[in-house]
């Protein structure tokens, strides 16, 4: 930049390196770009102090406003606002809607949306923002999302994904707790083994390859899933049911000689009693939280007698009968009256357990259910008519037969 000064003098004469006629003069050079150059002629062997004086002024004053003229134009340079008006268009990649905001920069300054391909126009740029007017409304939006041309039509929004829970969680959220059971590992053909996984889901980490044959112990189940734990190495998991079978509880023994019967109920406990005469017991269902066994006869007369043995979270932390409050035999009681009329009476085992025999009255059909507790199972014993008799009531004979089977029963945990 070149400012030049005329300023009056006597002397006519032009030294090197200053201003004629409003050129520069000095041996064929050019001052630099944006430079700032002040020429004057100045005859030295003036002796005007008054001139001296206007001079000082004068140079003094240009000085100032060249610094001025400097100032003004370094801040016209850092501003980095372009003029540039013009229609514009809104263009989104994903199609949706352009936030407007009340100042250029992003936070909590949005004033409205532009919706996808809207005509907007510019009234300046600056830097990444656009400062524009629609309607009566003035704001700013990020520049890379207009373009000068109309965009095409609008691109079609990646889908919403469903919101999606793993499975394993609703698995875990029907998971019950089940009387501890064998299980064997049934392997399909093509692995040899089953997957024990740390959650009851296809997509839980490993916790052990279980090889076909294994044994392992169930205590839990979900609706697809046991839970079990490993006896050999302690390790716990979950085993798909379709990879697992039960175990099959080994028929109860009979001691023929003293008719003494014992049914082993899932490794937990023995329950032994003398069986009566003509009658056999049979293990009929063996599964993870329910056994059911009879006593049968070959000869008609004789009553039915249903033995069920099922463990009940209710009374998992009871170890007999015997430790119930009154309420809570009370609350037993009326499970019994809220299905039928029923009578109780109370009895005891030779050990001591307590037994309620609950009797149905009023109904042509004769029943008598017996009930116990023992380590958080129920067990209860169901003497009825049998269906082939003529008389469909109990007599007292049978009904004795029956008292003292259940005198005889002895609950013995197992070793």
């Amino acid at each position: 930049m070149i400012l030049t000064a005329n300023v009056p003098e006597e002397s006519q004469e032009t030294q090197p390196g200053q201003f004629e006629n409003g050129s520069f003069r000095d041996h064929g050079q050019t001052p630099p770009a944006n430079s700032l150059f002040v020429a004057y002629r100045y005859d030295r062997n003036t002796n005007d102090s008054k001139g001296d004086a206007r001079f000082m002024k004068k140079f003094v004053s240009i000085l100032a406003a060249a610094a001025l003229l400097m100032t003004l134009t370094a801040s016209f340079a850092s501003a980095q606002i372009i003029g540039g008006e013009g229609t514009m268009f809104v263009y989104t990649e994903n199609g949706g809607p352009l936030n407007v905001r009340s100042d250029p920069r992003t936070g909590d300054n949005v004033i409205g949306q532009l919706e996808y391909g809207t005509a907007v126009y510019v009234t300046v740029f600056d830097g990444d923002w656009c400062g524009i007017k629609f309607n009566s409304v003035i704001g700013w939006v990020q520049s890379r999302f207009l373009q000068w041309s109309e965009p095409a039509s609008r691109p079609t929004p990646a889908p919403t994904p469903e919101p999606h829970e793993d499975p394993g969680e609703e698995e875990l959220r029907n998971e019950i707790a089940i009387p501890p059971v064998q299980v064997q590992v049934v392997a399909g053909r093509a692995t040899g083994w089953a997957d024990m996984r740390i959650l009851p889901s296809m997509d839980a980490g490993r916790v052990q390859y279980c090889p076909d044959g294994m044994q392992l112990t169930a205590f839990a189940e979900t609706p697809n899933w046991f839970h079990v734990t490993d006896p050999s190495s302690g390790s716990v998991g979950y085993v798909m049911k379709s990879c697992l079978m039960i175990i099959p509880a080994a028929q109860p023994s009979v001691d023929s000689e003293t008719r003494l019967g014992t049914l082993n109920v899932h490794g937990q406990f023995l329950i032994r009693g003398k069986i009566p005469e003509g009658y056999t017991l049979q293990l009929i269902s063996s599964q993870s939280s329910r056994i059911i066994a009879s006593l049968t006869s070959d000869d008609a007369r004789r009553p039915q007698m249903m033995l069920t043995i099922a463990f009940d979270e209710m009374y998992a932390g009871v170890e007999r009968l015997n430790d119930l409050s009154n309420e809570e035999m009370d609350s037993l009681k009326q499970s019994y009256m809220d299905l039928n009329a029923v009578t109780f009476s109370e009895m005891f085992t030779a050990a001591g357990t307590k037994l309620l025999i609950a009797r149905e009255t009023g109904s042509d059909e004769d029943f008598i259910s017996i009930f116990s507790l023992y380590k958080g199972y129920g067990i209860e014993f169901l003497l009825s008519p049998n269906p082939g008799a003529a008389d469909q009531s109990l007599t007292d004979a049978q009904l004795q037969m029956a008292i003292d089977f259940l005198s005889s029963l002895d609950f013995i945990p197992a070793n």
